[in-house]
């Protein structure tokens, strides 16, 4: 009986794939101001401003490579960082702060959305997205989704798969947004969008400004502060390649995954749990199917169908591992993230 340990990842699994909203046809949209943090983002910046439009802000957060320069050019207002890099903060924590404040001065909007400045987007994505929010209930704070993962170089998806998989899995997003209970303690730092009302009452990137997982802390901080937030699933009209090789993926994700659970405890734990999954799989042909059918619904929702699906019994095993390497590097090191290094705890 030891493949019903996965029924309940099948059943999360299904009800985002069937609950979790999509983006409607573009319609009559919410204004949006869109904010950027970025360093060393001249080529990304070429490709996505064009798709943007309303008013953006970039900030360039010293970068060496010409991105301010390309921001102005491609008619966004540019703001650069007048001092180093404060102690106790991330990068980025940093970046989106100070759009905020620019926001809160400059922008009349009814949104703020933050979006990294890797993504991409589809040529009806913001009047999509605007009018997606301009459904959302009032008392919705916060929006964020799920993207499209574009695959990277060889095996390099094997190393992502079971981050989606954690996520949309063991989180059932479609449920507590159709019923409007609970919280699913999430938020996607690579697209969030604010009302600014929330943003400037709680100012959640200063909140927590020494995290490298900032979106897990501030999906936690909305929460505590009883915020909704609305989850989408944006299929083909928001992707986002987060890493090209097996060991960009391996790194990026040993440098926050301790995050996830934020104590060693937690995070020995869920690492035993995906291990005692993998082997489970291993052992049952039923347990294998039930695992890879949860894998297929989830690379269902976030918009692309993967062969590595069927691979999970490899993926949950590098997951641990990671897991792992990341509780190894926050306790004997210095986390490197940006061309920064950070202390370990």
């Amino acid at each position: 009986m030891i493949e019903w340990i996965f029924a309940p990842f099948v059943l999360v699994s299904a009800i985002n794939f069937a609950l979790m909203r999509r983006l409607p046809s573009a319609g009559s949209p919410d204004s949006v101001t869109i904010l950027i943090p970025a360093r060393n983002e001249a080529d990304n910046l070429r490709r996505l401003l064009p798709q943007l439009s309303g008013q953006v802000f970039v900030f360039d957060d010293a970068s060496t490579d010409g991105t301010g320069d390309i921001a102005r050019s491609l008619g966004a207002t540019v703001i650069t960082s007048r001092e180093p890099l404060p102690p106790g903060w991330t990068g980025k924590n940093r970046a989106c702060h100070e759009l905020g404040k620019a926001a809160a001065e400059a922008s009349a909007a009814d949104w703020w959305l933050f979006i990294d400045a890797d993504v991409e987007v589809g040529p009806e994505f913001i009047a999509r997205f605007g009018t997606a929010l301009r459904a959302v209930p009032k008392k919705t704070g916060v929006v964020t989704g799920i993207p499209r993962i574009l695959p990277g170089e060889g095996i390099e998806p094997l190393f992502m798969a079971w981050v989606g998989w954690i996520i949309l899995a063991t989180n059932p997003f479609g449920l507590v947004s159709r019923s409007g209970m609970s919280h699913n303690r999430f938020l996607n730092g690579q697209i969030s969008a604010w009302r600014p009302t929330v943003y400037t009452r709680l100012w959640p990137n200063e909140a927590v400004r020494s995290q490298i997982m900032e979106d897990v802390m501030m999906g936690r901080l909305l929460a505590r502060e009883n915020v909704p937030v609305e989850t989408f699933l944006f299929g083909r009209h928001f992707s986002v390649r987060m890493y090209r090789t097996w060991r960009e993926t391996f790194d990026g994700f040993s440098k926050n995954s301790y995050e996830i659970t934020n104590s060693a405890a937690g995070t020995f734990a869920l690492a035993a749990l995906l291990l005692v999954l993998a082997v489970c799989a291993v052992l049952s042909p039923l347990g294998y199917g039930l695992l890879t059918l949860s894998a297929v619904l989830v690379t269902l929702s976030a918009g692309r169908f993967s062969f590595f699906a069927f691979l999970m019994p490899l993926a949950l095993p590098i997951g641990a591992a990671t897991l792992l390497r990341s509780y190894q590097w926050r306790r004997t090191g210095k986390i490197r993230w940006k061309g920064r290094e950070y202390p370990g705890s």
